[in-house]
Formats: structure tokens, sequence, C-alpha cells
């Protein structure tokens, strides 16, 4: 069972995502408008496209809301997967637009004007993305979510990025009489790229593996396997144990071989003890047990 206490949490997170993103948008607008920095402005596409994702994501929880329908018996949580990567297909995006951004800024270095605006918002969005980032970990704590997973990280690299810009925009306006201080706009922006790079590739990896169904991670597969020995007693074999994500749920099969003799209200009675044993180790888990007849 998901932990009651996440109950309702990504909606709330991800609309908060988006209110805060909305917002971003409009007062990077007006700095944009107000500065000469390109720097600003590239930031206030790359808050577009971020509001865009944090939007998506939100619109594609509502929709797993919904319960299996005939079409998806097991549900559409794989949704989540799909989202996850277009996700990081905007942060690739994004790096890619500011690295021409960084490059042009390096061949023709100019001193930036009027960016105390935009240093003032870059400032209060780090310390806005790190407390959103830090309120999406505690989520993944309770309960796996690729979409949350994925804000996590974008939300990371979000304030990483503006705390950096922020910092490179000070230096630049308390040095702004030295020519080397016209290099620390692209600098600042070189090493958000990487930042967003790094958080796209982990997006990618965790996405294509639940998509794949891959196999849940050891630990878990321990955490499995030690429930079954502990009820060494109340079946015969194992024969298989198959796990998968799909979206924030977990699908977990295990195929058993019974004593022949037992009566099948005693069969249940252990397949119900050995299921409420794997989902109270593996909180969330959808756990099947099934009979496997005798090799």
């Amino acid at each position: 069972m998901t932990d009651p206490r996440t109950a309702g949490t990504r909606e709330k997170n991800l609309l908060l995502g988006a209110a805060f993103c909305a917002l971003d948008v409009l007062l990077m607008t007006g700095a944009a408008w107000y500065s000469e920095s390109l720097a600003i402005l590239g930031d206030l596409l790359k808050e577009s496209t971020d509001f865009l994702a944090v939007l998506a994501s939100y619109l594609t929880v509502l929709a797993l809301r919904k319960a299996p329908g005939h079409r998806f018996g097991y549900g559409i949580g794989k949704l989540e997967n799909l989202v996850s990567l277009f996700i990081g297909l905007v942060m690739v995006g994004c790096s890619l637009f500011l690295l021409t951004k960084v490059v042009n800024h390096f061949h023709h270095p100019v001193p930036t004007e009027g960016t105390l605006p935009g240093i003032l918002i870059f400032a209060a969005y780090a310390g806005i993305g790190f407390g959103i980032w830090t309120r999406n970990r505690w989520i993944l704590r309770h309960q796996h979510s690729p979409i949350i997973e994925s804000q996590a990280r974008l939300w990371f690299s979000k304030a990483s990025f503006d705390a950096l810009m922020a910092t490179a925009l000070v230096l630049e306006l308390l040095f702004r009489d030295q020519p080397w201080s016209f290099y620390l706009d692209p600098l600042a922006s070189l090493l958000g790229v990487g930042f967003m790079l790094h958080a796209a590739y982990a997006i990618f990896s965790s996405s294509v593996d639940d998509l794949m169904d891959a196999t849940l991670g050891e630990t878990t597969q321990l955490q499995i396997l030690k429930q079954l020995v502990r009820h060494i007693d109340d079946y015969e074999r194992i024969h298989k144990v198959r796990s998968r994500r799909s979206g924030s749920h977990i699908f977990v099969e295990v195929f058993l071989e019974f004593a022949p003799d037992l009566r099948m209200a005693e069969t249940q009675k252990r397949i119900h003890r050995l299921r409420y044993a794997i989902a109270e180790t593996v909180p969330g888990a959808e756990v099947s047990i099934l009979p496997h007849p005798p090799s």
C-alpha cells in the first residue's frame, strides 16, 4: 500500500511547481525587457520550457488517478515514464540552446547592463528551487514515481543554474571595469548546461529501464527473497520471481509449487500470508502468488 502521507502530495507538489514556474516566466520577462543580458533572455526561454514540462507532468498525474480500464488492465502508469522522457528531451533542448549562447558569448564578449532585477530573481528562485527539490526527495523516500524523480532532478538543476547565474552576474557587476568579467556570464551558463545534461541522462536511463520492464533493483529483490525464505515451510519450491514497475506502481509475480495433497483452503491461506508479507516489505507493490504445477 502507498504511504498515506503521500496521498495527493504529488499533485500538490507539481501544482506548486507549475505556479512557481509561471511566476518565474513572468518575472524573467520583465527582467529580460529591462536588461541587455542575453543570459537572462536565454533563461526566460528555458523557464518557459520548464513550465510546460511541469504542467505536462501535473496533467499526467491527474490522468493516472483514473481506475484501470478494460483496454489498460494494468493502468497507464508507463505514461509517467513517457512524460519523464519528454522532460528529459526538453532539458536537452534547453542545454543545446544555452550552449549556442555560450559559444556566441565567448566569440563576442560584451558587458551586460541592467542585470540587478535578474540577479534578485535568480537568487530568489535558487532558494525556491532547492526547497522544492528537498520536498520531492521526501516524497521519493516514501513512494517511487518517475515523474517526481524527474521533477527532483529538474528543480535541482534549475536551482543550481539560478545560483550560478546570480553569482556570475553579481561578480560581473562588481568587476564590470575588468575585461575578464565579460566571460563570467558564459562560464556560468556552461556549468548550467552541464547540470541539465547530467540530469537529462539520469532521467533517460531510469525511464527507459522501466519502459523495458527491467527487474526491480537488487535491494528490492533481496527483500522479496528474504520473505520467501522466512515462509519456506509454506511451499515446496520456488520456480520463478518476476517484478517490474509501471510508473509509481510495482508488480511482483511469484511462481511457487505447493504440496499436492494440500486442500485449496489451506493453499489460499498460505498464499494470502505470503502476499501480505511481501507487500509489507515492498510498499505499494501489487503481489501475485501463482501456484506452479510440479516439475
